[in-house]
């Protein structure tokens, strides 16, 4: 339970500042049912009084009054329906904006499948915003069907209250019953059709391989296994309400028969005016639909929370990013040292860590090579460094800044990434580097391409600084993309830049000159580097050796050589 209070505050935290008019439009669209029910009992009541007194004159006022007062109230539920959905329309349209942001700035690990983040920032936004508009307001409107009729019958007859409240109660307790299983119908949608638009996402990203291997009827079988779920979970749904409605009309036809034969009774005996009994019929079917549809409408909340718990989990990662902080620049005492101590991380659902027990501490202005087999860890490792994979809890440190008091957006700051794929995009080749340090001038731009050895080439190129890269960068050499890709690391202006497998997709020439760059950069940076060729990080300060995600051994390229363990054996297969 405290989870899903927790939910509903991130959650309603969007529509707080349009809370002045979302509020009152929220209610009173809500209480429509009350509302509407009373100004019947009412108007019943005055015309009973009215006719039984014999007057035509009174007859005809008091339908003139209820005539006005209805037309006031319909003006006013049309406004408050207006604001109700304009409220929560621009409450969603904040949430989807903050959650495409979270999205965005998470790492891969976080960010799951990308069919699962599709679904999470459409299905299960659009679900979670359900809280706003379609969810709440019966539930609201329940509430008040319960409450304000219970006591204007009360004041009527403490009998007719006492029996309308007990009826009320025996419909919330069946309706209850179907809660539980419309929330587990509720989850398992979400499930379900997560797992469908994944293997659309498959379907659509992966069409190619698909076909050589003529795997397409078995992704379609997953998605119609999916599909079958959904179908059958709307069979299901469909059934309890079938049921549910059933109740309510028993239920219904039960109420006005108590009313009619207690009231009648207390009528005849005449210790109640007809005109006051005729309050109270239309109310008690009010209460008793309040309650009945109570457990619906809590059971129609399910949904929406069980996706805003979703959708709260991706705000969560952003969550230090929105608080007031002071400038990290102004609390960082520039002590570029990294250290880590006893970092352990795990992939969700995976069984096993990635990193067990890392402990490191890196120098300023060093060179440090993380290397190992293929899936020892060291790849995931600089990752969880530099930000992009986990949140909270990481014992790592740069100076006297520690990783949990800052933001990941405040985190990465510290570092430039340049990977394989040297990732270009459709603009200029200044503009690539620029994207480093929006803002960057030409000045700064071109001493960047210098430190990257890029400049020479880019001069060559048919515009200069302002040739296009193509889509992916296409119209330039893998060695010139991760030139320019270094380039626009040391644009950034940071104290530690981090390359992974930076040569791992260049010829051996390309890659030599690459990393006689990356060498030369631990002049002014910290340079950490992953890569499966050792001869290339001979020279390096340090050699990290990773084995199933715990530092086996570290020293220099000469200091391993002399011990045996994982870097010899490493070095031998390669050179083997």
């Amino acid at each position: 339970m405290n989870r899903k209070w927790k939910v509903l505050g991130a959650m309603f935290a969007f529509v707080r500042p349009y809370a002045p008019l979302w509020v009152p439009g929220t209610l009173l669209y809500s209480m429509q049912s009350f509302a509407t029910g009373y100004l019947i009992s009412l108007l019943l009541s005055q015309l009973t009084a009215a006719m039984l007194a014999g007057s035509a004159p009174a007859v005809w006022r008091t339908g003139a009054v209820f005539a006005g007062a209805y037309l006031v109230y319909f003006v006013l539920l049309g406004f408050a329906a207006y604001q109700y959905v304009k409220q929560g329309e621009r409450a969603t349209f904040d949430m989807k904006k903050r959650l495409f942001r979270a999205f965005v700035s998470a790492g891969t690990e976080d960010a799951g499948h990308s069919g699962e983040g599709i679904a999470s920032l459409n299905t299960e936004a659009d679900a979670a915003a359900n809280l706003y508009g379609g969810s709440l307001s019966p539930f609201i409107g329940s509430v008040s069907a319960i409450v304000l009729p219970a006591v204007v019958i009360f004041t009527v007859d403490w009998r007719l209250g006492f029996m309308a409240v007990l009826i009320g109660a025996v419909a919330f307790l069946v309706q209850s019953r179907f809660s539980a299983p419309l929330a587990a119908i509720a989850e398992e949608r979400l499930t379900a059709n997560r797992e469908g638009v994944k293997a659309f996402a498959n379907l659509l990203s992966g069409a190619a391989v698909l076909r050589v291997f003529n795997l397409q009827s078995r992704m379609l079988m997953t998605f119609d296994r999916e599909s079958e779920k959904l179908l059958k979970l709307n069979f299901r749904e469909a059934t309890i309400a079938a049921v549910q409605n059933l109740f309510t009309t028993v239920q219904g036809w039960l109420t006005l028969a108590g009313v009619f034969g207690i009231g009648g009774w207390l009528v005849a005996a005449g210790r109640l005016e007809l005109a006051a009994l005729m309050l109270v019929p239309n109310l008690c079917v009010t209460l008793c639909e309040g309650m009945a549809g109570l457990g619906g409408a809590w059971a129609g909340l399910q949904g929406p929370l069980a996706a805003a718990d979703r959708v709260a989990a991706r705000l969560d990662g952003a969550g230090l990013a929105e608080r007031d902080r002071e400038p990290v620049a102004a609390r960082w005492d520039g002590d570029a040292t990294l250290r880590v101590r006893g970092l352990t991380f795990g992939y969700r659902g995976s069984e096993r860590d990635a990193l067990s027990g890392v402990d490191l501490t890196i120098a300023p202005n060093r060179m440090v090579a993380l290397v190992g087999a293929s899936g020892s860890g060291k790849s995931t490792l600089l990752r969880v460094l530099i930000g992009l994979y986990g949140r909270e809890h990481l014992p790592i440190s740069i100076g006297s800044l520690a990783r949990d008091e800052l933001s990941a957006g405040d985190w990465r700051r510290f570092f430039a990434y340049v990977d394989q794929s040297a990732k270009l995009f459709d603009m200029t080749v200044a503009e690539n580097i620029a994207l480093g340090r929006p803002g960057a001038t030409r000045t700064e731009i071109e001493d960047a391409a210098r430190g990257a050895m890029a400049h020479d080439f880019i001069i060559r190129l048919p515009q200069g600084y302002d040739t296009p890269c193509g889509e992916r960068g296409a119209s330039l050499s893998g060695g010139q993309r991760q030139r320019i890709a270094i380039a626009r690391a040391l644009v950034r202006k940071v104290p530690i830049l981090v390359f992974d497998e930076a040569t791992s997709a260049l010829d051996a020439e390309s890659g030599r000159q690459v990393m006689e760059t990356i060498a030369r950069l631990r002049r002014d940076h910290t340079v950490l580097l992953t890569t499966h060729n050792l001869v290339e990080i001979e020279d390096a300060d340090e050699i990290v050796v990773l084995h199933q995600g715990r530092v086996v051994q570290s020293g220099g390229h000469e200091e391993l050589l002399r011990q045996p363990g994982e870097y010899s054996r490493l070095l031998r297969k390669e050179t083997a």
